[in-house]
Order: structure tokens, then C-alpha cells, then sequence
């Protein structure tokens, strides 16, 4: 397939992993072979950086059979695009060299080849996405022996806070491990991420990376229900800042801009807004009012098992101060010690939930991928009760454009247009 022929015929999980790039800014997809990770890393490139530097690495037969073959010959990539091997990266004087430029965007390809916390290229790898802006990992096989794999890839390509982490502090902070001895030296073998840490290990990886498998299926019916719960909403004038916003970003800008404003506006219209602080680099929380939505909930949610599914961290932290008996972890929700779970709209892959029947969208994502396989943890075969999806939308505002988007499976350039053209005309 040649790169104008998937810019026609994208799957909607191949348009959500571009958006995962573009919005993290360092991420990863873990695509099964042949589901196709490399384009949407391509067009992301394309998006953030076209005039930049991008450095790829990657192993040589990728680069001989797949780069230089496939990719190259289509003049997509960026023109300042350096495409080296993983074993070239690390002698000298290439390593040298790479250290002194400044590069936009670094994509390891084959990431899995940086699953170790003390080899040459991981170590290396760290130095330079430290300093980059985007730094992305592509692999189908991420995890070889344990979580720690993920959080050695993660670690080398500075996602989120986990490259300030050191690997000793996560092993003994976050993990179970058992001691066992070989040839007389005595091994610590980490058996896995402890249960306290485990929910929030594994939004983390929801968060930052975007995994497709072979048994995914992108034609999942709707539910035939009518899920949508309509609020009042009296805006703002944080929300209408935002929408001012959207109108006056040009329809040529890059679309990193675009998804910028658009979860500004969403935020804004759920009570907050995320800001950062200039001094200290870190995220904030600036919220100006209540989300009624919280109201409903008090009102609605009876003592039956009930996932709620939430966009933001912030959406779950604000759900947590009025609903004790909330968790994030799957295991406690399905032994029944917790009858309220609290899952993030990326949170949406390889678990039964069947033993519950009560699904509400606090805030929704923009994919309809993540809106159906969310769905289908609770919707499925050998789910004996009705199932009952609520989404909770604003009236008249960003959530219900959003919402038409998912159902009428859309892309993100529709998304803005439309609500481009409403916001002006309305």
C-alpha cells in the first residue's frame, strides 16, 4: 500500500494512533504485525514536523526490506530526516554526532530493541529523547518477559514522568519480586506490578500507548439502545474563551492545533481547564465550577456494579472526592469489593466485565474504536442481563458535536469543521 493509498482507506484505529502521537508527544504503538503502525507514525511526522529534524532508528533489516525500499522512494518523509541502524547509533563517531543535534521528532522503530534498562541503545535512546519533543516507540511485540519491559520502553523514550524514574526505584517501589539463585549469585526475579500500584500502571499504559491486535474488529454494531443522557448547561465564559478560540484557528492549521483547542473546549465545558506552570513545567488544575453531572450520578447510580468511563484524569479525581466505594482496579470491581470502576476511555482491551450489566460515559473520547470496545467489555457473549449504556452530554455544546463524531464514526477533521461552522452560525 503507498501512503496516498492509506490516506484514502485509514482504518479509525490507525487515525486514533496519528492523534495518540501527535497529543502525547512521546508514545508508542503496539500494532500486531501487519495491522499498520508505520503510516499513522508517518503522517504524525508529517503533522509536527515537516520542516524539522526526525531521526528513526531501527533495526537493518527494517531499514534495507522496509525504509529504504518501501518509504523512502515515496519522498513522505520529512526532508531532514536522518534514517540510521540501532547498531550504527551506538559507535562512534555517529553517537557523538547525534548528541549535538536538536531533533523534532525521534521514532524508534522496533522498540522492543530498547526493552533492556543498561544496553548501549536504551541508554542512548534516553539521552536523546530527553531533549526531543516527540519521541515515539512502533512494535507489535512490547512485552517479552514482564511489565517491566513496557516500563524500560517507556523509561528510554521519557514518557510521561517514567524516564525520570530510575529502574531500581520502580523494580523496588512498584513491583512484587522473589529471590532466586544461579551459578551461586544470588537474582532478583520480578514477578509483576504489586497490586497497589497495578491500576494505575495500567492507565498509564492506556494512556501513552495504543495497542491493535488480530481478533480487533473495526465493524462492532451499535448498541440499538438510545444511550444519550442530555444535561443543561448554562456556559461559562472559560468555555466560551474556548470556543472563541476554535473560530479564530485557521482550517490550514496543523492538526495538532486543532485537537489542542478542541480538548480545551472540552475540558472547559466539564468545569476545568488544565494549564501549565511556567516555573515548574508541571500540570495544573485551574476548576472554576461544578460539573452537574456528578449530580445525576448521586441521584442515578443505585448499589449494582457500574463502570464509569471518564476522558481526563482530572474527570476521575473529581469523581473520587464524591464516591468512596470507586476503584481503578478491574480484579477488586469483579470480586465485588468496589461496585463502582473507574475506567479511562483508553482503558478499552482484553477484559471480561460480563458480570456487569451498567456502563455510564462520563466524558467520551473522539474515537469510536475506544466508544466500542469499551462497550463491548460489558456487552458480549454470555452477558445474560440487558445491558444499560448511558453518555452523559451538555446540551448545545462541544460533547454533542463530539458525540455525533463517535456514532457517525467520523474523522477529527470532520469533527472540526463541523463545530467549526456550528459554534460560528450559532
Amino acid at each position: 500500500m503507498t501512503y496516498e493509498e492509506y490516506l484514502l482507506n485509514k482504518r479509525p484505529y490507525q487515525e486514533d494512533g496519528e492523534i495518540l502521537l501527535m497529543t502525547e508527544k512521546h508514545a508508542c504503538l503496539f500494532y500486531k504485525p501487519g495491522k499498520g503502525k508505520t503510516y499513522p507514525a508517518i503522517t504524525a511526522m508529517r503533522n509536527v514536523a515537516m520542516n524539522g529534524k526526525v531521526l528513526i532508528l531501527s533495526t537493518a533489516n527494517a531499514i534495507n526490506n522496509m525504509w529504504n525500499s518501501e518509504i523512502v522512494p515515496q519522498n513522505i518523509l520529512p526532508k531532514d530526516t536522518v534514517l540510521m541502524t540501532i547498531n550504527s547509533a551506538i559507535l562512534e563517531p555517529y553517537k557523538s554526532k547525534l548528541m549535538k543535534i536538536k531533533w523534532d521528532v525521534i521514532l524508534v522503530d522496533e522498540c522492543h530493541k530498547i526493552k533492556s534498562h543498561n544496553s548501549k541503545i536504551s541508554k542512548l535512546v534516553h539521552m536523546l529523547t530527553k531533549k526531543c519533543e516527540y519521541a515515539w516507540g512502533l512494535t507489535g511485540t512490547p512485552i517479552g518477559n514482564s511489565d517491566v519491559d513496557i516500563y524500560c520502553q517507556f523509561h528510554n523514550l521519557n514518557v510521561s514522568e517514567w524516564g525520570n524514574i530510575p529502574y531500581t526505584t520502580f523494580i523496588d517501589t512498584t513491583c512484587d519480586t522473589e529471590k532466586s539463585y544461579y551459578g551461586g549469585n544470588q537474582i532478583l526475579k520480578v514477578i509483576g506490578i504489586t497490586k497497589k500500584y497495578r491500576a494505575g500502571w495500567e492507565r498509564n499504559i492506556s494512556m501513552y500507548s495504543q495497542r491493535v491486535d488480530y481478533d480487533d474488529d473495526d465493524n462492532m454494531p451499535l448498541l440499538t439502545e438510545n444511550p444519550e443522557v442530555i444535561l443543561p448547561y448554562e456556559p461559562s465564559k472559560e468555555y466560551n474563551d474556548a470556543l472563541q478560540g476554535i473560530i479564530s484557528i485557521e482550517d490550514y492549521e496543523s492538526t495538532v492545533i486543532k485537537l489542542a483547542a478542541i480538548q480545551k473546549a472540552h475540558q472547559a465545558v466539564n468545569g476545568f481547564l488544565y494549564y501549565t506552570d511556567e516555573k515548574t513545567l508541571k500540570r495544573n488544575v485551574y476548576r472554576f465550577e461544578h460539573n452537574i453531572k456528578i449530580d445525576w450520578l448521586l441521584k442515578n447510580l443505585t448499589n449494582e456494579p457500574t463502570v464509569i468511563v471518564y476522558r481526563h484524569v482530572e474527570d476521575m479525581e473529581y469523581i473520587q472526592t464524591y464516591f468512596k466505594n470507586c476503584t481503578e482496579s478491574i480484579d477488586d470491581f469483579k470480586l465485588g469489593t468496589n461496585n463502582i470502576l473507574l475506567l479511562q476511555c483508553s482503558q478499552c482491551e482484553s477484559f471480561n466485565l460480563q458480570m456487569c450489566n451498567k456502563m455510564i460515559f462520563y466524558t467520551i473520547d473522539y474515537s469510536y474504536i475506544k466508544y466500542i470496545q469499551m462497550v463491548h467489555r460489558i456487552w458480549r457473549t454470555g452477558q445474560d442481563m440487558d445491558v444499560d449504556i448511558k453518555v452523559l452530554l451538555f446540551k448545545d455544546t462541544i460533547e454533542e458535536d463530539i458525540w455525533n463524531k463517535v456514532k457517525n464514526k467520523k474523522r477529527m477533521s470532520d469533527l472540526f469543521m463541523n463545530l467549526k461552522r456550528s459554534i460560528f452560525n450559532g
